[in-house]
């Protein structure tokens, strides 16, 4: 079972980035990620260049999530760190 959190501006950004139906989908999909194994429909894989920290996956439509790979006393655990289209990428393989 994958576990996750939503990071601190998540909610802020899911307001700017989706339409109302969208954001629906994008929660259908994070429960998805809770379910063991989480399904092969998420696309759920980590992002080139990033050396396993940061993870794309799918949202809904056309939009992804960026995840950011951590690790607590309980074993590692997904913080979702932005939604969006896929120029969302643009900003994270720039920090690369």
């Amino acid at each position: 079972m994958a576990r996750w959190v939503k990071g601190d501006k998540y909610d802020k950004r899911a307001a700017k980035q989706l339409r109302p139906e969208d954001r629906c989908r994008a929660d259908r999909s994070l429960e998805k990620l809770s379910k063991t194994p989480p399904g092969r429909s998420l696309s759920l894989k980590p992002m080139e260049g990033h050396n396993g920290e940061l993870w794309e996956m799918k949202a809904g439509g056309q939009n992804r999530f960026i995840l950011r790979r951590v690790r607590d006393d309980a074993g590692g655990y997904f913080v979702v760190e932005d939604v969006g289209p896929h120029d969302i990428y643009k900003g994270y393989n720039k920090r690369r």
